[in-house]
């Protein structure tokens, strides 16, 4: 009788149901659980112990004869033919050591960190860093300008889209940067990416060798970081303080540097903003190293303390610095839409690597967004993003004050995120483990570091805690540190 590996009748299709027997077939014939020239059950008696129509069962036979794996005799049955295929493998599995296949640049890449938190934690667990609120997305506008998109539905929508990017958007987003960040940007001069890890991945491949030294903020970026590491680049940790990257420092580990990745208005995770004298130190020293800086500029437009500061490629007088921002923080991490503004004679660059890369970002989400920006819907939406994350913010600190005051918070003037320092003596990694067991998805502050020793810290999110939530959240934090200085 036939052994079944797997209940057929779970499958809900009859095409399923003959792949399943197929495969098992195949498979029992390589095995030599069938061997060469040996009759196969007739197909109703095989139908019948499966559990399956006998047709699903013939259809299988014949697949099998047509790859040459049985032959049908004429009043006898079907046999294991006696020369099986050329081309059939050894064996239908996998190698156990799969990693051994990669190179040593793929084992690398492998093991480069994306985040510090995990994706184990359940669809909604509470505290994750840098996140917007699901809760408050547009829903009702955006498939409002979803339905008038595709009831237009343009060529240039429905096929590949510009690698540039579409004409639409790149003028929507000049106009957003004029009024929002004072960035008079050409339209010519704007790339459309999937997100900003797209571009900073696209500036360093085409702006640095393999080996070239790149300054990155330490506490920084994990996947701005990651970024540079994956094309090759040596990154240089230099210091990041409540006023952000120290550009005296970064000058003295490496002069040299050709690129420094930065995040002028809200350094990650501890939320320095760059003042103008680092701004303008930063600058000199890019155009007399002629190296480029890759400004982060992603969640500029949440600001809790005093008033932003312009960014740097508006105080760029050289055409130095390349200009990331992305809408994952201002509408959602899912729509995969960031963009660069780019210096005129590296555009063709940029455009021409994006279209090897991906052929460019997906044009339906790109031309809703625009059309979402041109129907006005943008900044009203960050304005009340903006009181509202400023609502729980301020409920999630008063609660930690009161359930978990064990937890220091960092005074930050802007982003997403709180950082809060751990107690002398409290073991970092222990207290972020026992926030992970109460579904806390905060993240440890070592991991923002690149080189040398970091206070233990834990940084947390606070945009998608609601402010009816805050009380338990910091309940769970507190708990988590009693019984982290238990241990």
């Amino acid at each position: 009788m036939v052994q079944r590996e797997v209940p057929i009748d779970v499958y809900p299709t009859d095409q399923s149901r003959q792949q399943i027997v197929f495969d098992q077939l195949r498979r029992g014939i390589l095995a030599g659980t069938f061997a060469a020239g040996s009759r196969l059950p007739a197909t109703r008696a095989f139908a019948d112990e499966a559990g399956v129509a006998r047709q699903t069962v013939v259809l299988a036979y014949e697949r099998l004869a047509a790859e040459g794996y049985v032959q049908a005799r004429a009043g006898s049955g079907t046999y294991v033919t006696s020369d099986l295929p050329d081309a059939a493998p050894v064996s239908a599995s996998p190698p156990r050591e799969a990693a051994l296949s990669l190179s040593r640049r793929g084992m690398a890449l492998a093991g480069l960190p994306v985040s510090a938190t995990p994706g184990t934690l359940g669809a909604f667990p509470l505290l994750t860093p840098g996140v917007p609120a699901p809760d408050l997305f547009p829903a009702a506008a955006w498939l409002r300008c979803s339905a008038r998109v595709l009831k237009t539905m343009a060529p240039e929508i429905a096929s590949y889209p510009p690698a540039q990017g579409l004409l639409s958007l790149r003028t929507q987003i000049a106009a957003h940067l004029a009024v929002t960040r004072g960035l008079i940007a050409d339209v010519e001069t704007i790339i459309v990416t999937s997100g900003t890890q797209q571009g900073l991945r696209l500036a360093a491949e085409l702006l640095l060798d393999p080996g070239d030294r790149a300054w990155v903020e330490d506490p920084g970026y994990i996947a701005g970081r990651g970024a540079l590491l994956s094309a090759g680049i040596a990154i240089v940790p230099v210091p990041s303080d409540a006023d952000g990257i120290d550009v005296a420092a970064g000058i003295r580990a490496a002069p040299c540097a050709r690129l420094a990745l930065v995040a002028p208005s809200h350094a990650t995770p501890l939320g320095g903003a760059l003042p103008i004298g680092r701004r303008l130190a930063l600058l000199d020293w890019a155009s007399r190293a002629r190296a480029w800086v890759l400004e982060d500029d992603c969640d500029s437009e949440f600001r809790w303390e005093g008033k932003p500061l312009p960014p740097l490629a508006a105080l760029d007088p050289a055409g130095r610095v390349i200009y990331c921002g992305t809408f994952s923080k201002t509408l959602a991490p899912a729509l995969r839409v960031g963009f660069m503004v780019v210096p005129p004679p590296l555009v063709a660059a940029f455009v021409r690597l994006h279209a090897l890369s991906d052929r460019g970002t997906g044009g339906l989400t790109q031309a809703v967004l625009a059309e979402f920006m041109r129907d006005g819907q943008l900044a009203p939406h960050i304005r009340r993003m903006r009181t509202e994350y400023a609502r729980r913010r301020v409920a999630l600190l008063a609660a930690m004050a009161r359930h978990a005051p064990a937890l220091a918070p960092v005074q930050a003037p802007g982003g997403l995120h709180q950082v809060a320092m751990l107690p002398p003596g409290m073991n970092e990694a222990a207290m972020v483990a026992a926030c992970h067991s109460r579904g806390l998805a905060v993240a440890p502050l070592g991991a923002y570091h690149s080189g040398g020793s970091a206070k233990a810290g834990l940084v947390m999110g606070f945009a998608g805690l609601p402010v009816a939530m805050a009380g338990d959240a910091a309940r769970r934090l507190g708990a988590a540190s009693r019984q982290t200085a238990g241990v």
